[in-house]
């Protein structure tokens, strides 16, 4: 055992060296002095506070949340919007158009189809990006541009491939 000079409190932990009250060395206790476990005077503590000061307010009975009788309130008039539809014109030509130059652009006319789409649907998008609220059918532009520029890219190769063999064939 051992016991702290300064408190007179005794310990019973092998390992502790130092009182846990006052940082001071503990010092060994003799086999005599083991038997005789001196106390420490009782500490000083505050006086009681006065019965009911530290209690929480009574809680209110139970009921329903809203205790009033419900009154019948008319709902809100509607909002008045404007149109709610966006303008998509020039999107969706240009969708058609790409379209069309893609399918049925190779027996006549596909490079003005696509080239047409490109057109519509880059000024579509011109649109939209100015005045999103007003113009729609981003997708839809997205598509035709590059529909007309997959159809646009195909005939300049092709015809790219005909001016080498027109060359070839004169050369020959």
């Amino acid at each position: 055992m051992k016991r702290c000079p300064v408190c007179n409190t005794t310990f019973d932990d092998p390992y502790l060296s130092f009182c846990p009250n006052d940082g001071t060395p503990l010092v060994r206790m003799s086999p005599d002095e083991a038997h005789t476990v001196l106390m420490s005077s009782s500490r000083q503590t505050e006086p009681a506070a006065a019965p009911g000061s530290n209690l929480p307010p009574a809680p209110q009975p139970y009921g329903w949340a809203n205790d009033t009788p419900a009154q019948w309130t008319p709902p809100p008039p509607p909002s008045i919007r404007g149109p709610a539809t966006q303008q998509q014109t020039l999107a969706a030509a240009s969708l058609i158009l790409g379209i069309i130059g893609i399918t049925v652009g190779w027996i006549c006319g596909g490079p003005f189809f696509a080239l047409f789409a490109l057109v519509m649907g880059i000024i579509a998008l011109f649109q939209i990006k100015k005045d999103p609220v007003r113009y729609g059918g981003k997708p839809m532009a997205l598509i035709g541009v590059a529909l007309g520029a997959i159809v646009l890219a195909i005939y300049i190769v092709l015809m790219a491939i005909w001016i080498i063999m027109m060359f070839a064939g004169a050369v020959s």
